[in-house]
């Protein structure tokens, strides 16, 4: 009669909580994508933040070099 027993009432709420959280999280997964979906381009791509080469961050382009 090995493994006909059924698991304790608390193993099975643990369980039934589990499969609830991860039901949640694949529902909110999914409504993430869809919203992506809906709004493509929403993003800016990461080019548009980058600075141009040769460009300094701490001094702005317009200054007068004090040696030049």
């Amino acid at each position: 009669m090995a493994g006909t027993k059924r698991p304790s009432f608390l193993k099975s709420q643990k369980e039934q909580k589990r499969k609830m959280k991860a039901q949640e999280k694949r529902e909110a997964k999914a409504n993430k994508r869809a919203r992506a979906a809906e709004n493509p381009g929403q993003g800016a791509p990461i080019e548009e933040f980058m600075p141009e080469e040769g460009a300094e961050m701490d001094a702005p382009a317009d200054t007068a070099e004090p040696n030049g």
